[in-house]
C-alpha cells in the first residue's frame, strides 16, 4: 500500500507540474498575443501610387494574393482549431473587407509595421519582409488594393487553439510586430534595375530571407515545426544554375534536376516576375557567399 500511495503521489505530482507548465505557457502565450505596439498616427499618402504598377508588385513579388487571394476579398488560410482558426483579411471595400475603413496610414502600418489600427498584431503578415518597402513601391501595392472591385466577405475572428498558444509562447509562431524595426526609416524610391543592388532588394520584400534564412542556406526557418525546409539557394547548392535553369525552376516548379519544389514555396506567384526582375535576383543569389546547407 505505501509503495501504491508513493506512486499515487508521484502521478498527482507530475500532473500538476503539468498542468502549472500549461497554465504559464497560456499566460504568456496570451501576454504576447494581447500586447499593443504603441506607433504614432501613420501618415502616408498613396494617391500617387501606380495601381497597374502595384498589382504586378503585389502578385509577383510580394504574394499578397497568395494569401488574401486573388480578388484580395480573403478567406480561410489557418483551419486547425488546435493550432488556429484564422482567415486571410478581406482588403476590398466591399461589406466585411477593410478598404472601406482603412486610411493610407492604416495599410501601411499593417503592411510595413505588422498592427491593426488598434494597436493589435497582426499574425502571419510578413512585415518583416514588407519593412523594407520603398514609399513609391508601397504607394503603389495601396493603390492597387484600392481599385479592387468591392467583394463581400465577412472573414472570421481569429482564434488561437492550444498548441497555438504553446507555438506563441516559445516563439515558434511568430507575431512579426515583434520583429519589425518600428522606427527604421524607409527608402523613397528603391529604382528597378538589373543588378545586384536591385535584386537584393526584391530577395528583401519578396520574403527570400524568411524562409532561407538570413545566409539563405536554407533549413527550418522561423514558425511552425509542421512547415517543411528550405532550400539552400546560395552559390554553394545552385552555383551551377545558368539563368535560365533559374528561370526554369521558379517558372515550372521543377529544378533542373527534376526535383520538384515543395508545394510551400510560392514559386507561382514568383514566376509572374518580369525578366529585369529575374536577372536581377539571379544576380544577387550568385553574389552571395556559398553556405553549405543547413537542412538535414
Amino acid at each position: 500500500m505505501r509503495i501504491l500511495r508513493g506512486l499515487l503521489l508521484v502521478v498527482v505530482f507530475l500532473v500538476v507540474v503539468v498542468v502549472v507548465a500549461a497554465g504559464a505557457d497560456w499566460f504568456r502565450a496570451e501576454q504576447i498575443i494581447g500586447a499593443r505596439v504603441q506607433l504614432p498616427a501613420m501618415v502616408f499618402d498613396a494617391t500617387a501610387g501606380d495601381a497597374a504598377r502595384g498589382a504586378h508588385f503585389a502578385k509577383g513579388v510580394l504574394g499578397c494574393t497568395d494569401c488574401h487571394g486573388q480578388n484580395l476579398a480573403g478567406g480561410p488560410f489557418m483551419t486547425d482549431a488546435t493550432v488556429a482558426i484564422m482567415d486571410a483579411p478581406n482588403l476590398t471595400k466591399g461589406a466585411g473587407g477593410v478598404g472601406e475603413r482603412y486610411s493610407d496610414g492604416d495599410f501601411e502600418r499593417a503592411i510595413r509595421h505588422g498592427v491593426r489600427p488598434d494597436g493589435s498584431k497582426l499574425m502571419i503578415m510578413p512585415s518583416t519582409a514588407y519593412q523594407y518597402l520603398s514609399d513609391q513601391d508601397l504607394r503603389d501595392v495601396i493603390a492597387f488594393v484600392r481599385s479592387s472591385p468591392p467583394i463581400a466577405n465577412a472573414t472570421k475572428v481569429r482564434r488561437i487553439g492550444p498548441f497555438g498558444h504553446l507555438l506563441v509562447s516559445i516563439g515558434a509562431l511568430p507575431f512579426p510586430a515583434d520583429h519589425v524595426d518600428q522606427t527604421a526609416g524607409h527608402p523613397g524610391v528603391q529604382p528597378p534595375a538589373v543588378d545586384v543592388t536591385y535584386g537584393r532588394y526584391l530577395a528583401h520584400v519578396g520574403g527570400c530571407y524568411l524562409c532561407h534564412g538570413l545566409n539563405l542556406a536554407g533549413g527550418h526557418y522561423e514558425g511552425s515545426p509542421q512547415d517543411p525546409s528550405a532550400a539552400n539557394i546560395t552559390p554553394a547548392a545552385i552555383g551551377s544554375w545558368t539563368l535560365a535553369d533559374f528561370k526554369q525552376t521558379i517558372k515550372t516548379g521543377r529544378d533542373p534536376s527534376g526535383h520538384e519544389l515543395n508545394p510551400f514555396m510560392p514559386w507561382r506567384s514568383v514566376a509572374k516576375m518580369s525578366d529585369d526582375e529575374f536577372n536581377a535576383l539571379y544576380a544577387f543569389l550568385r553574389s552571395v557567399p556559398p553556405v553549405a546547407s543547413a537542412q538535414k
